[in-house]
């Protein structure tokens, strides 16, 4: 699954999204005031949300009628400029699964800094180690000789940017691959 890279960072910003939503039971804090609605104060997040639940085939009707969920419902509490309460917890996680949402992940990972990646890292050994090193410098190099080439004139137009994302996913890949090796040979 390409989301298992961003699960912790993920769970860390769901955390603090509800945390920005419910006051804390037992705790010592002073009474919870909600400054904005949950769907303004988020806005990116729910704006998300909705964009990956209007790609699911058949769109957020078929996501509501999948979760036994009526469609308009579920449609409002996903609208930022809609009144009506935001979905909870469960049910915009059970959106993320069914949709694969991707956009909403990333809206997640944003809220707390993190940038989740979006491939699939392959199982490596220690043994590994050298290989993917060199991999990595192979890739490495790739990444800097077109960023080289493509930045020679001071910015990175909409063309740059697309022959740029996958050789920088490649270094990444690379790097987190070499990564699990050593880490792998350390235990």
């Amino acid at each position: 699954m390409h989301l298992s890279l961003s699960f912790g960072s993920c769970f860390f910003a769901c955390s603090q999204f509800l945390e920005s939503a419910v006051n804390p039971v037992g705790e010592s804090h002073k009474a919870f005031v909600m400054r904005r609605p949950i769907k303004q104060s988020h806005r990116a997040l729910f704006l998300a949300l909705q964009a990956d639940a209007k790609e699911y085939p058949g769109g957020v009707r078929a996501i509501a009628e999948s979760m036994g969920m009526n469609g308009n419902t579920l449609a409002n509490g996903l609208n930022p400029d809609h009144e009506a309460a935001a979905p909870s917890f469960s049910v915009i996680l059970e959106i993320v699964v069914l949709a694969q949402a991707k956009r909403t992940i990333f809206a997640l990972s944003q809220l707390v800094g993190q940038v989740p990646m979006d491939f699939e890292m392959e199982q490596r050994e220690p043994e590994d180690a050298i290989r993917l090193f060199m991999v990595l410098v192979n890739t490495a190099s790739q990444s800097l000789a077109t960023g080289s080439e493509r930045g020679r004139d001071g910015h990175f137009c909409a063309d740059d940017r697309r022959a740029l994302e996958p050789l920088l996913l490649s270094l990444m890949k690379a790097t987190g691959e070499l990564l699990q090796a050593i880490r792998g040979a350390a235990l």
